[in-house]
């Protein structure tokens, strides 16, 4: 079973209004649904890909549930400022060594947090209105270690003020009478994010299509272990960052960007998009200010503008710097 995805709102930074929608925080995660059965939790992402070695302080957190559950919710870690943090989580995502998970579980846990239900029981409750899953929700004992139960607001307005100014990612809406919509996206749930910002590592350069001596955009990521990268320099993937900077800016960051090419990529895993043929991968050095709407479930960034250069910052100092929100 996948999850059921919203859509965007169709006024950015303005969540849907009434009496007929409810709200919640945008949670800045890893989309999951957890199902417990006679042998333990599973934990499935957006594709029903199985991680449940990746976090397993969640799967020991879900001891003593029913079987026959299935609910879905976000796992979360946190930044350095305390709030929700993509890239807090980014180096557990893709983790499948249990050993290696339990070292991540103890230096940067996680905590997932369930906001609908779709089996109680082992029955089938995802055409049952929001409100009656909602209830069901409510009665599931969720007060345990790594595991909580997301709140609920009327007002979604106040809750985006909110969580604009607390760094948080943004609103999910959603209709009271919605039922739950296995893989599809709906407009009964809608997506209002915040535009965000962050520092990022430039590990290549693609070339203006016609123009092999131009600029046209950078392969960005973070590092995917701070703790490591001096002596093992590689990043997590985040993109390609084509719009922001001028003519002038990109002919100074090309010049030295030449200075600093390799064969290979700095990037782990590697990128598979098609355009990757054409890129020049350099060494993960130089820093960049990038302002984006979204960080998508394989951490991408979604309509990603370049900023500013940052000479002034390291590339450990991006990792450990937090995701700015911004004014939509």
């Amino acid at each position: 079973m996948r999850p059921m995805l919203a859509t965007p709102s169709r006024t950015p930074g303005v969540p849907p209004s009434g009496p007929g929608w409810v709200h919640e925080v945008k949670w800045d995660g890893i989309r999951a649904l957890a199902e417990t059965r006679a042998d333990g939790i599973r934990l499935l992402n957006r594709t029903e890909g199985d991680i449940t070695v990746a976090y397993p302080e969640v799967a020991a957190g879900a001891a003593g549930l029913p079987d026959g559950l299935v609910v879905d919710g976000e796992v979360v870690a946190l930044g350095p400022d305390g709030t929700p943090s993509f890239h807090a989580i980014m180096p557990r995502m893709h983790v499948r060594d249990a050993a290696r998970a339990a070292r991540w579980a103890a230096e940067r846990p996680v905590t997932f947090v369930v906001f609908d239900v779709l089996r109680v029981g082992g029955q089938d409750v995802t055409a049952r209105p929001w409100t009656e899953r909602r209830a069901l929700l409510e009665r599931l004992d969720l007060d345990r270690p790594a595991w909580r139960r997301s709140e609920t607001f009327d007002d979604g307005d106040a809750l985006a003020r909110f969580t604009r100014e607390a760094g948080l990612e943004g609103v999910m809406s959603k209709r009271r009478d919605s039922p739950y919509l296995p893989g599809h996206r709906s407009e009964a749930w809608v997506k209002t994010p915040h535009r965000s910002e962050l520092v990022a590592v430039i590990g290549g350069w693609l070339p203006e299509s016609g123009n092999l001596h131009a600029l046209g955009a950078l392969w960005v990521g973070q590092p995917a272990d701070e703790a490591t990268f001096d002596s093992r320099p590689v990043l997590y993937p985040m993109g390609r960052v084509g719009s922001g900077l001028g003519r002038g800016e990109r002919d100074t960051l090309l010049a030295v960007l030449r200075d600093t090419e390799r064969p290979t990529p700095p990037f782990d895993p590697a990128p598979t998009d098609p355009m990757a043929r054409r890129a020049r991968w350099v060494e993960p050095m130089l820093c960049v200010q990038v302002r984006y709407l979204e960080v998508t479930p394989d951490g991408a960034l979604r309509q990603p503008v370049l900023r500013a250069l940052r000479p002034d910052v390291s590339p450990v100092d991006a990792a450990a710097a937090a995701l700015l929100p911004t004014a939509p």
